[in-house]
């Protein structure tokens, strides 16, 4: 095999005979393997038997132009380089097959420095868009290797020591001093604080838009907001708090993820009744507004300063305030929620006084009836 075949791969798409056998010589004395096609039906030919790196296509050809070849690369073959070749009559033209996707063009009559120095500009974006995506595939195998690292090799061991911990925080083996007892239950505390991170974690890393997707179907707003309540009714009432429910009757249907969604809702009630003031209210209400089905919670707590309204949605933020850091929790909770209702293409908004309490609106698309 000749040197010049091992460099990248140029196909030139050109009805012009000379302006192909110009670039056929060009392109082998620069060390590139090239390709030449009349046509734009014979380019889309070649470049399914043999997808080139980069194509160098007349804009003004007869039957397929150059337009419909870039489009048809852009749709089947997005990491093709496309430069197009045109005259300077029809430079408005290129400029418009640049905005579509092209990567540059070249007005004729052009020195062959000049084209030169375009494909190898050209060659180098497509190196870079390459080696781009193939670290994106790296990050998401170690993202995959990792999680299956923590599910198999971290959490197993937690819980054997949470279930070694048990014997001791039972006193099944005799009474232990005091002052141990507490060592033992600030231990278990930390083991199932560290175990939930670690769970809610897991969960975060496995969100997956084709995964909701798959899994959607059509849901009134009413029942899920009954399924909503059932979920938290305990919760709130283990706490010592209040709870009023205001669901409108008007029909509301929504496509979603029934399980991942009610999760998100059940994270943001769970978020109310943990920083809600004691014997406080939490108000759950549901209605339609606009072709939006809108779920709002709202709590009776110590309220969303300003400033950190911006990051509450942060994976791992944590208030600065004292008598809300205190409280346990992983910092992912609401991140969780906002990503799954994102994926269902709605989104999380939080209204909130210091000290009046905050109120979290959930909105969602309404299918059309």
């Amino acid at each position: 095999m000749s040197p010049h075949r091992q460099g990248p791969h140029i196909l030139c798409v050109d009805d012009d005979q000379v302006a192909r056998e110009s670039a056929e010589l060009l392109f082998n004395r620069w060390g590139y393997r090239v390709s030449l096609a009349d046509c734009g039906e014979a380019g889309l030919e070649a470049i399914a038997q043999d997808p080139p790196d980069l194509i160098l296509v007349d804009l003004q050809m007869p039957g397929m132009d150059g337009i419909e070849v870039l489009e048809w690369v852009r749709t089947n073959h997005p990491s093709i380089i496309c430069i197009m070749v045109t005259g300077h009559a029809t430079l408005q033209k290129a400029v418009e097959a640049m905005k579509q996707g092209a990567y540059d063009f070249l007005a004729k009559p052009f020195a062959p420095d000049e084209m030169k120095l375009v494909v190898e500009r050209g060659l180098e974006r497509r190196r870079l868009m390459l080696e781009a995506e193939r670290l994106r595939a790296e990050k998401a195998l170690m993202l995959a290797n990792f999680v299956t690292l923590v599910s198999h090799q971290m959490r197993s061991p937690l819980a054997a020591v949470r279930q070694l911990l048990e014997v001791p925080a039972s006193q099944a083996l005799g009474p232990l001093p005091e002052a141990y007892q507490g060592f033992i239950k600030r231990a278990v505390v930390r083991l199932d604080l560290l175990a939930r991170t670690l769970n809610t974690w897991l969960a975060m890393s496995r969100l997956d838009q084709d995964g909701i997707d798959s899994r959607k179907t059509t849901e009134e707003l009413a029942p899920l907001m009954r399924d909503l309540v059932q979920r938290a009714e305990a919760d709130i009432t283990a706490a010592g708090q209040n709870l009023e429910v205001q669901v409108s009757d008007g029909q509301c249907q929504v496509e979603v993820d029934r399980e991942s969604l009610l999760e998100a809702l059940y994270n943001i009630v769970s978020n109310a009744v943990k920083y809600n003031r004691p014997g406080g209210t939490i108000t759950i209400r549901g209605y339609k507004r606009d072709e939006e089905a809108q779920l709002s919670i709202s709590d009776q707590g110590p309220g969303v300063s300003a400033q950190e309204a911006a990051y509450i949605f942060d994976e791992f933020y944590r208030s600065r305030r004292k008598d809300i850091k205190e409280k346990p929790g992983t910092g992912l909770g609401l991140a969780i929620s906002l990503k799954v209702v994102q994926a269902h293409g709605g989104d999380i908004k939080v209204t909130s006084e210091s000290g009046e309490g905050a109120t979290f609106t959930v909105t969602l698309p309404c299918l059309q009836t």
